[in-house]
């Protein structure tokens, strides 16, 4: 009788553990589907921004530090580096 019971407690105990392990994957499950959903509506959010954008009306600012020297300057420049005759 003592044997029965304690085969008995043992199964109870393991389906005990079984029952919590379920339980931890199926809330592990559902956080991971949360975050799929979450994930999904960022994509779609930044989809949609990225449709809104007009690319074609941007235009990368002008930069006039390259032309900051004349022409002039870079003979005054060419000049007075090279030696005379």
């Amino acid at each position: 009788m003592t044997v029965v019971f304690v085969l008995l407690l043992g199964i109870a105990a393991l389906l005990a553990v079984a029952y919590h392990r379920h339980q931890r994957l199926e809330d592990a499950t559902q956080d991971l589907r949360r975050n799929l959903t979450q994930q999904e509506g960022q994509i779609k959010n930044l989809q949609q921004r990225l449709e809104d954008c007009d690319t074609l009306e941007v235009k990368a600012p002008v930069d006039t530090s390259w032309n900051a020297a004349t022409v002039s300057d870079s003979i005054r420049v060419v000049s007075q580096n090279t030696p005379g005759k």
